[in-house]
């Protein structure tokens, strides 16, 4: 999601700007973008109410064995359902 993650961002908040997204892998059938696993793996469904960011973060720091900056985990999870429908519509 990183690469793909980013270029699609970025053309979303600068629709002004030329974007080149350069990767490694076929974008269209590889990796987990392709199946949308790690979207899947970190939505959290907050407006059904399902996760917050707090339980994201105790995810996090329970799978590794507390090493986690906690204030990153939860400002990425704050954002996963947005950027998760933005590729929805892409």
């Amino acid at each position: 999601m990183a690469g793909t993650g980013a270029t699609f961002e970025a053309r979303y908040w600068g629709r002004d700007l030329k974007i080149v997204c350069v990767e490694k892998a076929n974008i269209d059938r590889s990796g987990a973008v392709a199946q949308g696993l790690y979207a899947i793996n970190c939505y959290m469904g907050m407006q059904w109410n399902e996760n917050q960011p707090e339980d994201h973060v105790r995810y996090a720091r329970n799978d590794l064995m507390g090493l986690v900056r906690e204030d990153l985990g939860f400002d990425m999870a704050r954002h996963v359902d947005s950027t998760v429908h933005m590729f929805d519509e892409w």
